[in-house]
Formats: C-alpha cells, structure tokens, sequence
C-alpha cells in the first residue's frame, strides 16, 4: 500500500471473523452534493415536452444526444436515458465525482472504490428509480457496478454483452446503465453499440461477440450528467480516447435487475444503506469480478479482493 499513510485496508483472518480497518484522508473524498432531481428526468424530455408519455409512444425515442426521431439501441421497444441539466449543482456533483476517481487511481487504488461512497450509491438509486417509472415496471439495484477512468491514448472494454442469455425483449430481466461523469464524445472513448435488430447473432448466438457489418456500430457520445440504459443482450463497449482528447473519459456502470425476475437471476439487492464495512466487501466483490487486467488494479488489491470474497462466502457468511 502507499507509503505516506493515506489509505490503508488490511484483512485479518482470526477464528473466523474479518477485521477490516480503512484509514482515509478526508481529502480523498471531497463532499458531494446530490444531483437536481432535473438531472434524472425521463428522455422524453429531450424534445421539449413537459408531459410524460404514455407507454405507446415510447417506442421510437433514442438516447443520449442522439434526435428522437433517430434509431437507438433498444430496451424491448422502449430506449431510455437522462437529460443534462447545466445548473453549477450537476457540473460539481460530476467533478466532485471525476476528482473522487482521479485521487483514488493517484493513491494506487482502483477507481471502483468510488463506489463504496453515498455519493455513488445514491446516484445508482436514482438511476434505478427513473427508470423503473420510465418502464412501468420496478427494477432494483443489484451489486454489478464498476467505473472507469480512462486515459488518453487508451480505450474502453472491449465489445461484451452483459448477458448472453436470452432476454426478454419487451421488459428486459436485465439492463445496463452507463453514466458519463466527465463528457463522452466519440474522441474520448464514448459508448458504441450494435443494434439488436442489427446484429447477426441476436437472438440465437449470443455467446457471440461478431460485429458484423461496421455500419451497424452506432457511437453514442455523451456529456457529463447523462446516462444510458440498455437491453443487457446489447453488443457494446467503451471507444477509444484520443491522444488530442480533452481529457480522461470518467465513467460509472450500475445494473438493474427486474423484481420478479432477482430470484431467478442469482444476484443481491445492492442496498445503499451498507455499513462500511459492508461497502468494502461490495468494492471487493466487483474488483473480483472485472479487475483482473484492467490498469487501476494491481495484483495485490486483486488478490486482496479474491481473499476478501472468499472469507465472506465461504466462511463468514456461507449460502445454504
């Protein structure tokens, strides 16, 4: 761990019981305030009308920056996104989110621990909210998140699906969110897409990851304050970023699961009222699962994660 005292998290295996103890400047993690409820308003909103629309006549509306009338990926036949409120309120919420994954990746830590904050939590609850309304239908909050912050000269993932099971088309079991902290444009690693009426392994080769035709790619830049919701089945993945690019492309992902659908899928409930310690063990979880390769993770934190699952699965806290 650093050197200079800054972040210290130490596990300690003694009869059975974890003692975690994290020692963090205050610094690190400067106070945010939440966004204006503004900021999570449904895309309908994008093309002027105050109303919202009835679940008909969502079937054509697209996200991000992208005109209504303009084809998106698609979400069954609903597509959803947030507007971008340019109120001094959301550009510090997202700078204060950009500086909290800027000071972590300095300290030699993986920008994920962004997650364990209220700040992150917070923002997946809203999300969560705005689009259960959006839909019609509850989703929750689950414990699959992770965030990014990536460099000029490099690129996001690399094209995935979040799910090669079968999803409904209407009402998907899973979506996929994407919240741009910093502005997304196709030069600093935007999001890029492949249709599901485009792709030629929807619906029967999912396992697939075939870009087919690079006509169907469909780039999605965003600013800072927007968010993106997907049909997990979605091929996609993060751009590159330009060496002439305005800066690092800051990210955050969170996933929703349907209600009735969370037994089925296997998944917890991502709370937003975790104790810390309970935050760690959610931080470790995901670096568990995605950090391996990834450049804001060290062999000692992945390592450091994989033991920390391992002691609350399997020791501490053993499903029947």
């Amino acid at each position: 761990m650093d050197a200079d005292g800054r972040v210290y998290i130490h596990a300690r295996l003694l009869k059975v019981r974890i003692v975690l103890r994290c020692r963090v400047q205050p610094e690190l993690f400067p106070r945010c305030s939440p966004p204006p409820r503004s900021v999570w308003e449904p895309l309908t909103r994008l093309n002027g009308s105050s109303r919202r629309s009835a679940p008909s006549e969502r079937t054509s509306s697209s996200w991000g920056r992208f005109p209504l009338s303009e084809p998106g990926p698609s979400i069954g036949r609903r597509q959803v996104a947030t507007t971008h409120d340019e109120t001094s309120t959301q550009s510090g919420s997202c700078r204060c989110r950009v500086t909290m994954i800027g000071r972590l990746v300095d300290a030699g830590l993986p920008a994920a621990f962004v997650l364990a904050t209220d700040a992150a939590l917070a923002l997946g609850a809203r999300l969560c909210r705005a689009v259960s309304t959006f839909m019609d239908e509850p989703y929750v909050l689950v414990e699959d998140a992770w965030a990014w912050q990536i460099p000029r000269g490099s690129a996001g993932w690399p094209p995935h699906r979040g799910m090669s099971a079968l999803l409904e088309r209407p009402r998907p079991e899973l979506l996929n969110t994407w919240v741009a902290l910093s502005d997304a444009s196709i030069d600093r690693s935007c999001m890029h897409f492949v249709r599901l009426d485009e792709d030629p392994n929807y619906p029967d080769t999912l396992a697939s990851i075939d870009l087919g035709s690079p006509l169907t790619t469909r780039p999605a830049p965003l600013t800072a304050g927007e968010a993106l919701v997907w049909n997990a089945n979605i091929l996609h993945w993060g751009g590159s970023c330009s060496l002439e690019a305005a800066g690092a492309r800051v990210s955050c992902s969170f996933s929703l699961v349907r209600a009735d659908a969370l037994s089925a899928m296997g998944v917890r409930p991502l709370s937003t009222d975790l104790t810390p310690l309970e935050r760690i063990d959610f931080v470790a979880g995901q670096i568990a699962t995605y950090g391996d390769g990834q450049r804001d993770v060290s062999n000692e934190r992945l390592q450091w994660a994989k033991a920390t699952v391992a002691l609350r699965e399997h020791i501490l806290f053993p499903r029947p």
